[in-house]
């Protein structure tokens, strides 16, 4: 550590001795550069010419002095499109280049030929034209999302994230944001250059609260972001797939302000016997001004949310409804009766709030030296309200929640961010940025009771249903706090034709984590008679472990530091070569405690994690062919470090063994030394919950009791890293269309790979060429395991994933009334694995499905595989002031494939016995009808039902439903290979139709219609997607000894849906 701040220091001290004219190119995190050459009309550079910018907006100001190469830069402009450029040199003529538009992350190129005084008695005015595109600092893959494009393109939900979809090199198929093919915890989210994405990663968006659907800031703060994938500027770090940079709103000179109000009924969505009842109202406004013109400016936005869902399952009284009425009723009568608990819920249709709350303030300081300060604060709040589970009625054995098995998920977001931008005499600049963002996610149950699970409800069509009620076993104590700290600086110094930058971005960080799943018990009973008798046939429960002194709480404190140094070398007039190096380290300040036991069983330290320091080193290139701006060539490769999502590593503190909570599980079973058998459920042991199984009755000492899990760390493990290459051609035509070819290809020197150290390793491989890590019996598959637990699961790394694009690209605004955008992306993705999940059960589980051995590393299609992808974009204002823009995008379907599942009366589903189900590739046999390959047994309803299927006519079923898939049918006599089947091509348009009115006092007043999936407006069928669902099965024609699962179906899930607002 002193080390590194040491070299740190050291180098700063060096910048500023070096310091002296040249040509920046560099551009700030959250600003923008405004750079140029200043010639005479003979083409000399002139020396010592003053360039003043500057934005009569906002009252901001900057200068500088051209240096003997004529060049010179003005950095930390705030992006916007009213700059003006004022050149002067006495002997010549004053020169103003007007509207120059500085966008994000890039320097606007502006140069100057002045004419001798003595020849024009002028001054010469030029209007000023850029592109996000072509620009002398553009190197990497990127796309930038306008302010424009913000204000009119639809959107559903008014969340500033959902235009990243957008972006041709983005997959989206698994309905995350995959950038590269990586997985969607590793992308990045930036505001106004500070941190703002969830670190822990427990939700899929990135966004913190995303589980209550929750929105980071108001869309009417933002002003523009960028979706990076390749930023080859050495600053830009922390994450693996794609980093969004956002910088927000600020205010200016005039006052400005705005409301609105949206809303959304199920009168404006297709017909669906679930929708009724259906409303969501959002409303906001905005304001901006000065409070000391051209010294103090400030900007405020708010928004509100209300929006109630009709649960889009069955209900009591429905015709799809899988339990009878009387069935509930009996149940509160049980419950009510013998243990006292009458509030068990009912099964009614239940309507789901989502309210969710925004409110950003920001200032903006000019002060003394050069220096401003930009202040601002962002709150977000969400409550989204979790129904019961409730199958559907096709569900091989449906599952039907009470309303007391629901749970509200809360989140609270605070971040206070303070930047100063300083401009230093010669070019110089630094900007130094201070974060502190806290994070409460945190679940309220309506009742503090067991959770129950009631078997063998009839129905008439087939198999039996279940009840569940009470406390949702993952609520029984769930909660999650975040405090991060961070601090950016980053010092900028010219020398020569060299810009060189030094900076740092250190990160502290500290979670506090509750999981106390089945802490309050899980019962589960064979019927309501075993209910009223209080025999359960299963019993769970967790208890924070006596060694513990954190109580069961996950928490520690960890950091992230990260320096770097990078040169930008103006080669020539048209030539820049950027360079530079990152060196990123993490730090645990604390770390789990060490088990004894499992270093001597498995050779690993429950204490290990990861702190080795990482460098990643970049460079990028950009060649204006020409001079003329017309012609780009543009490129680099580098590496990308980024921090895993902390969850995977918090499981270390929370599953050693010695903390976090042990678990237990009574399922009725027993052997001669001991005893699986479950407690009775009585008054006593649901008021304190038992630790211990039953003794069986002919060994009363022989009985089983709570037992911790067990994850542990590679000694060796790193944070996931990226190498990424790009290589783009850009061409302006003399019409201002802008066509882009671009080139892509990720891949990982470090992802993330989870393993059961406990596993013994492969015993045999069966004839179909499956590797078998058990004992395969009629009752069951069991592992054959080491050392004294079944499960520990180490985190560690693989290597070798890839993802190429290549993407063509044409854009254009014609006119301010007037744009548009057509890409089309070719992409192959393949990987080791495609970790969704936050949990490390599930990561194991389902990292991929498999046939062959689970530590072969080798590389197959991947889940974020999207082999093609267009996407266009139109906007255009008509005479009448009627806005009308569209989005289509168009792309593969999502890839998938067949797997051994488990149901109930159906067998294990783990084909290899490795000890986990779903997750077996699928042997398609030959021949359906041949027992060596696949055996039926018939399939017997449950008592009261009709169904029943003999082992003749399952097998036909079978094999008429393998000759309908093609994936199926073309690889009878083979074990599948992952995701090998894809579903069908995925259409979607949206559309924008806005009709802007005079109102009092000339005010602009626009009434807007949004239609999400506008060509299911025209035809039902039109606009359907098809997306994977593990749980789905092929019902009776599978049941038997093997249920097949289709981790992917085509379901009816995306319908026409309208918004309208003022």
């Amino acid at each position: 550590m002193l080390k590194t701040r040491l070299f740190f220091t050291v180098a700063t001290a060096m910048a500023l001795v070096t310091g002296a004219s040249a040509r920046l190119l560099a551009q700030g995190v959250t600003t923008g550069a405004v750079s140029g050459t200043v010639t005479d009309q003979s083409g000399a550079p002139i020396e010592g010419a003053q360039v003043q910018l500057r934005n009569a907006k906002t009252g901001f100001s900057a200068g500088g002095i051209t240096r003997s190469t004529g060049q010179y830069s003005i950095q930390g402009v705030e992006p916007d499109v009213n700059y003006s450029v004022t050149v002067r040199r006495i002997g010549f003529e004053p020169a103003t280049h007007d509207n120059i538009r500085v966008t994000l992350g890039q320097a606007t190129k502006e140069n100057f030929s002045l004419i001798q005084r003595s020849t024009v008695l002028e001054t010469v005015t030029v209007s000023g034209a850029t592109s996000a595109v072509i620009n002398p600092t553009k190197t990497g893959t990127g796309t930038t999302v306008s302010d424009s494009a913000l204000r009119r393109l639809p959107t559903l939900n008014r969340n500033f994230a959902d235009f990243v979809s957008l972006v041709p090199q983005v997959s989206t198929v698994t309905g995350f944001l995959s950038g590269g093919g990586v997985n969607v915890r590793q992308n990045a989210i930036q505001i106004d250059g500070a941190a703002a994405g969830d670190l822990f990663g427990l939700g899929t968006t990135g966004q913190p609260g995303s589980q209550a659907n929750a929105k980071s800031i108001p869309l009417d703060a933002v002003k523009e972001y960028q979706v990076l994938l390749s930023p080859f500027d050495i600053r830009q770090g922390n994450f693996g797939g794609l980093l969004i940079n956002a910088i927000t709103k600020s205010g200016t000179n005039e006052f400005h302000g705005s409301f609105y109000g949206y809303t959304r009924n199920q009168n404006l969505t297709r017909s669906q016997p679930y929708l009724f009842d259906f409303l969501q109202q959002q409303y906001g406004a905005a304001i901006g001004g000065p409070i000391l013109k051209d010294r103090l400016l400030f900007f405020f936005s708010m928004e509100n949310q209300k929006q109630r869902n009709p649960q889009v399952s069955p209900y009591i009284g429905s015709p799809d409804s899988t339990v009878p009425t009387a069935a509930v009723t009996a149940l509160q009568n049980i419950m009510g009766s013998q243990y006292g608990f009458a509030n068990i819920g009912g099964g009614e249709r239940a309507l789901l709030q989502n309210p969710n709350r925004n409110i950003f303030a920001r200032l903006d300081a000019y002060l003394p030296f050069n220096t401003r300060l930009v202040l601002r604060h962002n709150y977000s709040a969400a409550d989204r309200t979790n129904a019961a589970p409730r199958s559907v009625a096709t569900a091989a054995s449906p599952t039907f929640g009470l309303s007391s098995n629901s749970y509200l998920f809360s989140s609270k977001t605070h971040s206070t961010v303070a930047e100063f931008l300083t401009n230093l005499p010669r070019g110089i600049f630094n900007e130094l940025l201070l974060n502190k963002t806290t994070i409460r996610d945190f679940r309220t149950v309506p009742v503090r009771f067991p959770q129950i699970t009631v078997l063998g409800f009839a129905r008439p069509v087939s198999g039996s249903s279940r009840i569940v009620f009470g406390t949702e076993a993952s609520s029984q104590g769930n909660s999650l706090d975040q405090d991060t700290f961070e601090v950016t600086e980053n010092f900028t110094v010219p020398f020569r034709s060299h810009s060189l930058t030094i900076g740092t971005k250190d990160l502290f960080y500290k979670p506090v984590n509750l999981f106390a799943q089945n802490s309050l018990g899980s019962w589960q009973f064979a019927d309501t008679t075993a209910l009223k008798n209080g025999t359960p046939n299963n019993y769970q429960v967790s208890a924070p472990s006596p060694t513990d002194p954190a109580k069961g709480i996950a928490t520690f404190r960890a950091s992230l530091l990260s320096y770097y140094l990078q040169d930008v070398w103006q080669a020539t007039p048209t030539f820049s070569f950027t360079a530079g190096v990152r060196w990123d380290r993490p730090h645990f300040k604390d770390t789990p405690p060490l088990n004894p036991s499992v270093l001597t069983d498995y050779n690993r330290s429950t204490n290990d994690m990861p702190n080795e320091t990482q460098v990643s080193p970049r460079a990028g290139f950009n060649w204006d062919i020409g001079g003329e701006q017309r012609n780009q060539l543009r490129g680099g490769l580098g590496y990308f470090t980024g921090p895993p999502p902390f969850v995977y590593l918090s499981n270390a503190f929370g599953n050693s063994g010695l903390s976090g909570y042990a678990s237990l599980t009574c399922n009725g079973s027993s052997t001669a030394t001991t005893s699986f058998r479950t407690p009775a459920f009585n008054a006593a042991n649901i008021a304190t919950p038992p630790t211990q199984c039953a003794p069986n009755g002919a060994l009363p000492g022989a009985t089983t009791a709570l037992g911790a899990a067990v994850a542990t760390i590679d000694p060796n493990f790193k944070f996931p890293k990226y190498l990424k290459g790009s290589l783009g051609y850009d061409h302006r035509f003399s019409n201002g269309l802008v066509a882009s070819l671009e080139g892509l290809l990720t891949t990982s020197k470090n992802n993330v790979f989870y393993q059961n150290l406990a596993l013994a390793g492969p015993q045999y491989t069966d004839r179909f060429g499956r590797v078998i890590y058990g004992n395969i019996t009629a009752l069951g598959n069991v592992p054959v395991t080491v050392g004294t637990r079944t499960t520990v699961l180490d985190l560690s790394n693989s290597s070798g994933d890839r993802m190429y694009s290549l993407t063509g690209t044409l854009q254009k605004a014609f006119t301010e009334k007037l744009e548009g955008s057509l890409s089309y992306s070719y992409m192959q993705g393949r990987d080791v694995t495609t970790t969704t999940s936050s949990t490390q059960g599930s990561n194991f589980r389902f990292q991929r499905d498999i046939s062959g051995n689970l530590l072969d590393k080798y590389t197959s299609r991947s889940k974020n595989d999207m082999p093609h992808k267009i996407v266009a974009t139109g906007s255009y204002r008509l005479p009448t002031n009627t806005d009308i823009s569209f989005i289509y995008t168009g792309n593969s379907g999502a890839p998938y494939d067949y797997v051994y599942g488990a149901g109930s009366g159906t067998g294990s589903g783990d084909a290899n016995a490795d000890g986990q189900s779903a997750n077996d590739l699928l042997y398609v046999p030959t021949n359906a009808f041949d027992p060596t390959q696949i055996l039926f047994t018939g399939y017997n309803a449950a008592p009261g039902s009709n169904a029943q299927l003999s082992a003749q006519a399952q097998a036909a079923a079978f094999d008429a439903f393998v000759n309908s898939v093609r994936c199926l049918r073309n690889n009878r006599g083979k074990l599948l290979t992952r995701n090998i089947c894809r579903n069908p091509w995925v259409n979607e348009v949206d559309v924008s139709v806005g009709q802007s009115l005079t109102a009092f006092h000339q005010q602009n007043l626009q009434l807007r219609l949004d239609v999400i999936n506008f060509g299911n407006l025209l035809n039902s069928h039109w606009g359907l997607q098809a997306f994977s669902d593990q749980g789905n099965t092929c019902g009776q024609l599978c049941s038997a000894t093997i249920l097949l699962t289709q981790t992917g179906n085509l379901v009816n899930a995306a319908d026409r849906t309208q918004t309208q607002g003022i």
